[in-house]
């Protein structure tokens, strides 16, 4: 480490301390002494969130004035797709069937990401409403264990859960696009980046109440408690019967992500540079 020299550190969230269980234990022996080195006179610190900064505050004691805040935003290339063409294209490379789905991002190697409550809380939609025809899409790697407990506890619908794998960056749009709603219930995020993405393409949200979420979605989606499944179940079934509910999150959520870019995030953290080099 750096001494006597003043140091600029950019923290994206602090879950090594506050989730330990969720990461890998070989981190946190190296997050704690990174903080541990932190100058609380010296040195600043830049946040993606203002739940980072007040959780980064609390459990470290850095005075709040010398804690920045410079919000993240997705890249240009998300958008919407209104080629019908181009989203089955999409749907037919990563085996996603023709009708309505859920979509939802993450790993089953992430607890925090909840999924395993999202797959419960869908089965249990589809268990007291029989007639939906909706699917569950979820990209990103997979267990085989997930699909055998799907398999052996709801055998009927074992096919309306679908696991895509990597999903390559030019066929996302398509696929948020093409989704009725994204759906994050996420335990812990220092951002919550892929909200952003969904909005951008027109998808409407559900997300969690809990911490940096909130910030990012604001009004323009449906915020429930990660842990509620009565909560998660309504929210999707508001989604699949109100129509202009779906049109009015679209249309919010679109507006909202523009609030995000990376030029603004960029030219905030210029001024914070700015800033702390006109304080010395």
């Amino acid at each position: 480490m750096t001494k006597g020299v003043p140091r600029v550190i950019t923290v994206h969230d602090i879950i090594p301390i506050i989730m330990p269980e969720m990461v890998n234990p070989i981190l946190i022996p190296y997050f704690q002494e990174v903080l541990n080195s932190i100058n609380h006179h010296q040195d600043w610190v830049v946040c993606n969130s203002e739940y980072t900064k007040q959780e980064f505050c609390e459990y470290t004691g850095m005075p709040l004035e010398r804690t920045f805040v410079t919000p993240l935003a997705a890249t240009d290339r998300f958008y919407r797709v209104t080629d019908s063409a181009r989203i089955d294209t999409a749907r037919q490379r990563y085996g996603i069937p023709d009708g309505d789905y859920f979509l939802s991002l993450g790993t089953q190697l992430e607890p925090r990401k909840n999924l395993a409550h999202l797959i419960r809380c869908f089965l249990r939609l589809l268990s007291e409403q029989p007639n939906l025809n909706i699917n569950l899409v979820l990209v990103g790697s997979q267990r085989f264990q997930s699909v055998e407990t799907i398999d052996r506890l709801f055998p009927q619908f074992s096919s309306r859960v679908l696991f895509t794998g990597y999903v390559a960056d030019e066929d996302l749009s398509a696929i948020y696009s093409g989704a009725t709603a994204f759906i994050y219930p996420s335990l812990y995020e220092g951002f919550g980046l892929p909200l952003l993405e969904a909005m951008r393409c027109g998808t409407p949200v559900i997300a969690s109440n809990t911490t940096s979420l909130p910030e990012v979605v604001g009004d323009a989606g449906i915020l429930v408690d990660p842990k509620d499944e009565d909560a998660l179940c309504q929210a999707m079934l508001d989604l699949l019967r109100d129509s202009h509910l779906v049109q009015e999150l679209r249309q919010k959520g679109f507006a909202r992500s523009q609030n995000f870019s990376w030029s603004k995030c960029a030219a905030d953290t210029a001024k914070v540079y700015k800033r702390i080099v006109n304080h010395q």
